[in-house]
């Protein structure tokens, strides 16, 4: 089992791995946007012509014996492309939100993981109604008990939304009143559970192609909010990030290891 140390480096580096991707997307698709009309209109331009040499086509569009009407058949080319245009995009963004969501998710739960290692008592409050059989009291101790208790309650709330593991880590790692870790940051749970409504419906209610004005400004909410939760779990037990595990670095030699004061 890891420590919580290396629990909370592990979750930090996951997090900005996972991260790395929702750039790469938005950077994509930043790039290629003056470039994919002119790609697309050429791509489809050679699939009309192929569509209007066949007879079953120009029999849907025209006359079977005579060539397609040119107007009609450019009309036809733009049309589909920018249909695919448009739905190529909005799925992006739609893959980008939903992404971002769930690596935030994914740090929350972890973090999640790391208070219960490092302080399981903090959370017994989250365990007192649990049942145990009179077998495991008699064959286990109090600690091993609790920590199998505490695990069955992480996996609960692993299934429960993103703002019940977040107000979970405010009750363990209540923050100082002056509380700011990050520059230009206020937490708002009131705007999480909107982005989160947003996500729900784009995959539960058929969204993907519903406008999202303001996805990057949400993207980066996403972001500093998991840099705040790692900020709530170190200012509350004074972990650090183990900057060899980060780096999958080798163990240091004993030559390495400082000497203790």
């Amino acid at each position: 089992m890891p420590t919580a140390e290396e629990l909370f480096t592990e979750t930090f580096r996951r997090f900005n791995n996972n991260w790395n991707v929702i750039s790469a997307i938005r950077q994509f698709l930043t790039v290629t946007g003056s470039i994919a009309p002119l790609a697309m209109q050429e791509y489809h331009a050679g699939q009309m012509e192929v569509l209007s040499a066949n007879p079953d086509f120009r029999k849907i569009f025209g006359d079977v014996d005579k060539p397609m009407n040119t107007e009609l058949a450019n009309l036809l080319q733009n049309q589909v492309t920018q249909l695919v245009l448009s739905s190529a995009s909005a799925a992006i963004n739609a893959a980008s939100l939903v992404f971002a969501q769930s690596i935030v998710d994914d740090a929350a739960w972890s973090y999640l993981e790391v208070c219960a290692i490092v302080d399981p008592a903090a959370w017994e409050g989250q365990i007192d109604d649990r049942k145990v059989s009179f077998k495991d009291l008699k064959a286990k101790s109090h600690e091993d008990v609790r920590a199998e208790l505490i695990e069955a309650r992480l996996q609960q709330i692993s299934r429960e939304s993103l703002l019940t593991k977040i107000d979970l880590l405010f009750k363990l790692c209540p923050p100082p009143n002056d509380f700011a870790p990050l520059k230009n940051y206020v937490y708002d749970r009131s705007r999480l559970e909107k982005i989160d409504n947003q996500r729900h419906n784009m995959i539960h209610e058929n969204g993907f192609g519903t406008p999202l004005p303001t996805l990057e400004e949400d993207l980066g909410y996403l972001n500093k909010t998991a840099w705040f939760l790692m900020g709530l779990v170190n200012k509350k037990y004074c972990l650090m990030i183990g900057m060899r595990q980060y780096f999958n670095l080798q163990p240091a030699s004993p030559q390495e290891v400082p000497p203790k004061s």
